[in-house]
């Protein structure tokens, strides 16, 4: 069913829209509906909503943990504005910009994981269509990010979409062994939930990011091995073992791992 429809009917469409949102999320349950909400980002490409549609998404990315728990029906109305503003966020006017970059990043370090992987996916649409995008924002934000946002950045770059040109592989890269090197040096983190949350992105996007450009991201496994930092080399061996490494690049994880052993 085309969501889409439900934009032009003013008021009445956006009770039907959330009303239908709501009873196909899937929630509670363990996986939200994510066909549905890809399909109405899908909707939005190439498109500019009209502002009350426009108002409407910014008020359901907005809602909070209090308003919208997690696993409750109501979570799937942030999951998907977030995923909606993503989608048409190249397209907006300067002004729709400012008002919609401040929602995505409070959103990277919102409670709820579906929240923060909403943003993710809204992060990676738009970096589809202008990766200049995230390269600015990151750089930007990396040195004042928190470990939420950190691993918001990790998990929008670790898209094999975005990563077919090589340039994007290696600010990747770049951007990751800049984290790996803050974590190591003592990067301030608040709850072990935060530390968590970073430690599990960093488990599996390092490994992603290697796959694409393997001669420079061996060379970055490399000089993380050599910090000689138990909680690097955790992350280091959860990346080797991933098969997208160990059965294309055997030569260069056992010599990754035998860096470890000497550790």
């Amino acid at each position: 069913m085309e969501t889409w429809r439900y934009w032009s009917d003013g008021h009445t469409g956006f009770e039907a829209l959330e009303a239908f949102l709501k009873n196909n999320s899937g929630l509670p349950g363990p996986r939200a509906n994510l066909k549905l909400a890809e399909q109405f980002a899908e909707e939005v490409m190439g498109r500019i909503p009209d502002e009350p549609a426009w108002k409407l998404l910014l008020e359901w990315s907005r809602r909070s943990e209090p308003e919208a728990p997690a696993n409750d029906p109501g979570e799937f109305l942030p999951f998907y504005a977030l995923q909606a503003i993503g989608a048409c966020y190249t397209a907006l006017a300067a002004e729709r910009k400012k008002e919609a970059l401040p929602v995505l990043k409070e959103a990277m370090s919102d409670p709820r994981w579906r929240v923060r992987e909403a943003v993710a996916i809204a992060l990676q649409r738009i970096g589809e269509q202008d990766f200049g995008l995230l390269e600015q924002w990151f750089e930007d934000w990396l040195e004042q990010a928190n470990a939420l946002e950190r691993r918001a950045f990790l998990a929008a770059l670790a898209h094999p979409p975005l990563l077919g040109i090589r340039e994007h592989a290696r600010f990747g890269l770049r951007l990751a062994e800049r984290i790996l090197q803050d974590w190591a040096m003592g990067l301030p983190i608040s709850e072990k939930e935060e530390a968590r949350v970073l430690n599990k992105g960093l488990e599996y996007s390092l490994s992603v990011l290697v796959e694409k450009e393997p001669e420079e991201g061996f060379a970055v496994m490399r000089r993380v091995a050599a910090m000689n930092d138990k909680q690097m080399d955790r992350i280091l061996s959860a990346n080797l073992s991933k098969a997208r490494l160990s059965k294309k690049y055997p030569i260069e994880v056992a010599e990754v791992r035998l860096l470890l052993q000497e550790n």
